[in-house]
């Protein structure tokens, strides 16, 4: 039984690599050829335009669609060694995610060192930027 479509949820990074997982399996060829928009729906619970506006998401499927159109594609059951290497090359993925993330950690710790360091020079002291903001002060509320 496919899952309620979801309006108002919203995919998170979790749920995003689940949907690119499971786009990974329809790209080698382990849950057949014919894949759509509304078989992706069906598993996700998202609607494909919330699919498709996620990067990851859209990449993995055009990846997925252009491997499954290929003539000499895989079969559905993968050897040792085609396991082997699919693993490697999601070890090597998430490597890769690892450093990206590292770089916008650096550059995030970067950017506040340049602020507390403006801040400092205009005479503001880190206690000052640490109280909490009052009522007044709030947007929104």
């Amino acid at each position: 039984m496919p899952k309620a479509i979801r309006a108002n949820s919203k995919i998170s990074e979790r749920k995003a690599a689940g949907i690119v997982a499971e786009l990974d399996r329809w790209r080698d060829g382990e849950l057949g050829i014919k894949l759509t928009w509304e078989r992706i729906e069906a598993f996700s619970g998202f609607t494909r335009q919330a699919l498709s506006r996620h990067p990851d998401i859209l990449r993995a499927y055009q990846q997925a669609k252009h491997a499954l159109a290929a003539p000499d594609r895989r079969s559905r059951s993968r050897s040792r060694s085609d396991e082997l290497t699919y693993l490697d090359q999601t070890v090597e993925s998430l490597r890769m995610q690892i450093r990206r993330y590292e770089t916008l950690e650096q550059q995030w710790l970067q950017r506040w060192q340049r602020i507390a360091y403006h801040c400092s020079r205009k005479g503001m002291g880190i206690e000052e930027l640490d109280r909490p903001l009052d009522d007044l002060n709030r947007k929104g509320t």
